[in-house]
């Protein structure tokens, strides 16, 4: 009997690889399922960032306002030939 032969058989060292054998795959499955739970972590704190972002950015052109006027519109009221009118930015004046 060889050296070979005698510690591959269902012996007490085959028993001892099988169990090795488990518990690297069991360490190679954790890590698998720990950096998944690392990688969803990682995408959901980044998509919380953006909300935050985007919610900071909504809430300063809400406060601050767009950059179109300068204030409020304050409309002007005259006297015409068929009574008072108010005319708009829009139109031309005097006419």
């Amino acid at each position: 009997m060889t050296y070979q032969q005698s510690f591959s058989g269902p012996g007490l060292m085959g028993l001892l690889r099988a169990g090795a054998a488990a518990l690297i795959a069991a360490a190679f499955i954790a890590l698998v399922f720990v950096l998944a739970a690392f990688l969803t972590m990682a995408a959901l704190v980044a998509a919380g960032v953006a909300a935050l972002g985007a919610s900071a950015w909504w809430l300063y052109r809400k406060v601050r306002g767009g950059k179109d006027k300068s204030g409020p519109t304050i409309l002007v009221a005259r006297r015409g030939p068929h009574g008072w009118t108010v005319d708009g930015e829009d139109q031309a004046r005097g006419a």
